[in-house]
């Protein structure tokens, strides 16, 4: 059993446009046939029709306010900007449960992440060799209108699934049993450094996404190098730099990691202190300053809701001006990361094409052969004086 959760969308109508129907042809044309489609279903809902049922959750989610003050609980909080929340749940090849299991495995996910009294819909594909089935769950409760937490949800599925597998009789995932166990005993789960990161998103938003490698096609001049040796040294200085291209992003996205939760941490933390502090006069009073206009005075101290709703929305601006001052710097990282690739890259192409050419050299004067010296054997010098031809005589 894997759970995956695919993330969280703001229209029922798409999220379920896609479940419902094949996937999508090269030319992005909406496909009108549901030939993967083996069967679907619905919880909490008046309806089994699918496209009704995408309609029924969207109107449930767009009357969260409403539902809140028929339920009798608070009126303020933000408004749920996301409230689809879209997972699928895959078995093995080798496995060919039915809709009776399909169904009661849904159930149990949808218990471990609280959604069990919020409206859903299954859809059951067909087209791949792993069974395999999508839920499309509405995150709002149609009894109190309250948002549901799906905080740890990925953990949380990851346990459901230890347990629903145990109870099939088999571990399919033995890494998921030790990670979950290392998580029970307190122990920090060490990720795979070489995997790509989790929030692409946001990494290609903020700059962060490694490009392509830009490998050379050739050397400068080919006639004069040695083409297999070249694309050795190639190989080899490509290998060398992207070893610590990796590293280096892996290293930025654990800084990124901590410095973002500590972000939202104390901007959390300051919301939360400014809120309390708006429901006393002398908090207002702090909040706005002396300085302001009597009338502003005035207005802070009677705690008017428009003053309030202003330093709410100056503290969202201020807000939003650090976390995008945050993602810059990560991003110039990046940038700096990538210079240095492309600096080291270069530096190694230029040895390998000079390699390359001491090879050619070498090889084409093993062509040639070496060159013979030739050995002329020297006569022998006569016992006597030799002058003008004339010898001794006896």
């Amino acid at each position: 059993m894997i759970p995956k959760i695919n993330g969280l969308g703001r229209s029922f109508a798409g999220v379920a446009a896609y479940c419902l129907h094949d996937a999508p042809e090269p030319d992005d044309r909406r496909p009108e046939t549901s030939e993967r489609v083996g069967w679907t279903d619905t919880r909490n809902l008046a309806t089994v029709r699918p496209e009704r049922a995408a309609r029924l959750m969207a109107a449930t989610a767009k009357a969260a306010p409403d539902l809140k003050r028929l339920a009798g609980g608070a009126q303020g909080g933000r408004k749920l900007a996301k409230p689809v929340l879209h997972y699928s749940l895959s078995w093995a090849r080798d496995e060919t449960p039915d809709r009776r299991e399909m169904s009661r495995a849904v159930d149990g996910s949808l218990e471990a992440l609280g959604l069990e009294h919020h409206e859903a819909l299954i859809v059951a594909h067909e087209d791949t060799r792993h069974p395999h089935v999508h839920v499309i769950a509405n995150r709002v409760d149609p009894a109190t209108g309250k948002a549901a937490k799906l905080g740890n949800s990925k953990l949380r599925l990851s346990r459901w699934a230890e347990g629903f597998e145990r109870e099939q009789g088999r571990i399919r995932c033995e890494e998921r049993v030790k990670n979950n166990a290392r998580r029970r005993a307190g122990q920090e789960v060490v990720r795979n450094p070489w995997e790509r990161p989790l929030h692409w998103a946001r990494y290609r938003r903020e700059g962060m996404l490694p490009r392509r490698a830009r490998r050379a096609r050739g050397p400068v001049d080919e006639k004069r190098v040695d083409m297999e040796a070249w694309r050795r040294a190639e190989a080899q200085a490509w290998e060398k730099v992207e070893d610590g291209r990796w590293l280096g992003f892996w290293r930025l996205e654990t800084q990124a990691r901590k410095e973002w939760a500590e972000l939202h941490k104390r901007q959390e933390d300051t919301r939360q202190r400014l809120d309390r502090e708006s429901r006393t006069v002398r908090g207002r009073l702090r909040i706005w300053g002396v300085e302001r206009s009597l009338r502003e005075l005035v207005g802070a101290i009677r705690g008017r809701g428009d003053l309030v709703e202003g330093w709410r929305e100056e503290l969202d601006r201020y807000h939003k001006h650090e976390r995008a001052a945050l993602g810059k710097a990560h991003g110039e990282s990046a940038r700096e990361i990538e210079r240095k690739v492309r600096e080291n890259y270069g530096r190694g192409l230029r040895d390998a094409e000079r390699w390359a050419r001491e090879m050619r050299d070498r090889e084409g004067t093993r062509a040639r052969g070496p060159s013979i010296t030739r050995i002329v054997p020297q006569q022998p010098r006569p016992r006597g004086p030799d002058r003008g031809g004339e010898r001794f005589e006896r």
